[in-house]
């Protein structure tokens, strides 16, 4: 049997990050469509440039979201990088305090976040 032209095999995988990621296993919610979507996810692995996220086998999301960690006040807009379902990597493009000040066009992040993440005895923001 003859071995495959190096041409007609798949590039090797290397780990591009420029930052590590650390395991997790962190409750979160993947939010597109204004807000109008709000998904259960669990996160994987986290760094200061992006996260391994787990959804519902068999649910979707769009490329572009945003990923909120249920302990913090915190929402990262995302690009999806990688699908191997249900797994999603994702490519934070900007981090949102859900304390502070935000464009009035993200003012949704905040009531999803009251909604769904202000954990027991919390307050909302």
């Amino acid at each position: 049997m003859a071995q495959p032209d190096s041409a007609d095999l798949p590039p090797r995988v290397v780990n591009q990050r420029q930052t590590s990621r650390k395991r997790t296993l962190l409750g979160g919610k993947v939010v597109y469509g204004d807000g109008q979507h709000v998904r259960d996810c669990t996160i994987r692995d986290l760094s200061e440039t992006g996260a391994r996220i787990a959804i519902a086998k068999g649910e979707v999301i769009p490329t572009r979201v945003f990923l909120i960690d249920r302990r913090v006040p915190i929402a990262y807009e995302a690009t999806v990088s990688w699908i191997k379902a249900p797994d999603f990597g994702l490519a934070f493009l900007r981090v949102h305090s859900l304390k502070g000040d935000l464009p009035p066009e993200l003012d949704y992040l905040k009531r999803v976040w009251s909604k769904h993440c202000v954990p027991l005895g919390g307050t909302p923001v």
